[in-house]
């Protein structure tokens, strides 16, 4: 695909992706890299396609243009937040700060100091909960490049400078005193916590922006409750997702499967072959994934309608089994979300 690929004026995301990977692998050739590095330098229009073409010119060696696509990444990124409006749309999950993560990333571990590290930390940081799916990914990561990056921040905790950016605090030194945090430098600089836990009581259904339903039925269409179910029962799961009103989201549903339970029949429902439920009317997402764990859907939605998902189980092992909540994410906004309620499913003999 690359050897074949047109010249372009603006895009070029694609290419050094794929450039990245052949490089990264040692099957890019030499020459295409130099090429897209000297004639095509400006055409790349995101950060992240630029930052790709420098980890793959990195990988073979060539530091100097590497610093230059690195450069270009980094020019980008100023202009994006000087441009940020907050709301837009990218066919490649990106938003702003997913690139800044990325490319601070690339940048790292190419040994690259034509971006400003520091810049891009900061602007990485303080996401929270509402960061992106593709923007905790990047930042996690970035993380993990910068952490032998061992220049002194002036970060003492309990009197100790650490010995990286990530530093984690077991439960008992948590709880036997508290933590002293100081900054010893003469700079502001910023942390970030982060803790972790499992809810003592499942959490109940609800949802921001969404609401979430999910329902069984027998292949005939009638409702079915799954506390008593035959082994090798077939049974239709309908999830229906509800907006609060007009909403317009790329939307990721993840339905965890009970242990007790497989997906049947995946084709069924890939391919559209319904004729077999002509009760059963469904949405066609994006993408679909059928895991031995759990059922993943995309869904570009826009609107105030509801719209149902369906794929079939079968009880395969007899027992009580905890069953998952169900939930919907909005990817670019994360806090627009719903979840069912947990449950239990029973599996008969």
């Amino acid at each position: 695909r690359v050897n074949y690929a047109p010249d372009f004026e603006s895009g070029g995301e694609d290419i050094s992706y794929a450039l990245m990977v052949l490089a990264r692998e040692g099957e890019a050739a030499v020459g295409d890299l130099r090429y897209y590095a000297d004639e095509r330098a400006d055409s790349f229009t995101t950060p992240l396609g630029a930052a790709q073409l420098g980890a793959a010119l990195a990988f073979y060696g060539d530091q100097l243009r590497a610093d230059v696509m690195f450069g270009r990444a980094s020019d980008l990124m100023r202009v994006l937040v000087r441009d940020d409006n907050g709301g837009f749309w990218r066919v490649d999950y990106g938003t702003n700060r997913r690139d800044a993560a990325a490319v601070l990333t690339l940048a790292v571990e190419a040994g690259s100091t034509a971006v400003d590290r520091d810049a891009l930390a900061v602007r990485i940081s303080g996401a929270g909960e509402n960061a992106s799916t593709q923007e905790a990914a990047w930042s996690l990561m970035a993380a993990n490049a910068l952490i032998d990056d061992l220049r002194d921040t002036g970060i003492l905790i309990d009197g100790v400078a650490p010995t990286g950016p990530l530093v984690r605090l077991r439960d008992a030194q948590v709880q036997s005193a508290p933590v002293a945090v100081k900054n010893g430098g003469d700079a502001a600089t910023e942390l970030t916590v982060t803790t972790f836990g499992v809810p003592t009581e499942p959490e109940p259904a609800g949802g921001n922006g969404y609401a979430i339903k999910r329902e069984w039925f027998a292949l005939d269409g009638t409702a079915v409750v799954p506390d008593q179910v035959a082994m090798g029962t077939r049974l239709v799961t309908v999830l229906t997702v509800t907006p609060f009103g007009r909403q317009e989201g790329r939307l990721m549903l993840s339905d965890p499967l009970p242990a007790g339970f497989e997906i049947d029949n995946p084709n069924l429902i890939r391919g559209g072959e319904l004729t077999a439920l002509p009760w059963l009317e469904v949405t066609d997402g994006q993408n679909a994934e059928f895991r031995s764990d759990r059922f993943l859907a995309a869904v570009d939605h826009y609107g105030s309608d509801p719209f149902r998902l369906a794929y079939i189980v079968r009880a395969i092992s007899p027992g009580s089994f905890h069953l998952p909540a169900a939930s919907v994410q909005d990817m670019y906004r994360p806090q627009m979300r719903a979840r069912t309620d947990s449950g239990q499913v029973i599996v008969t003999e």
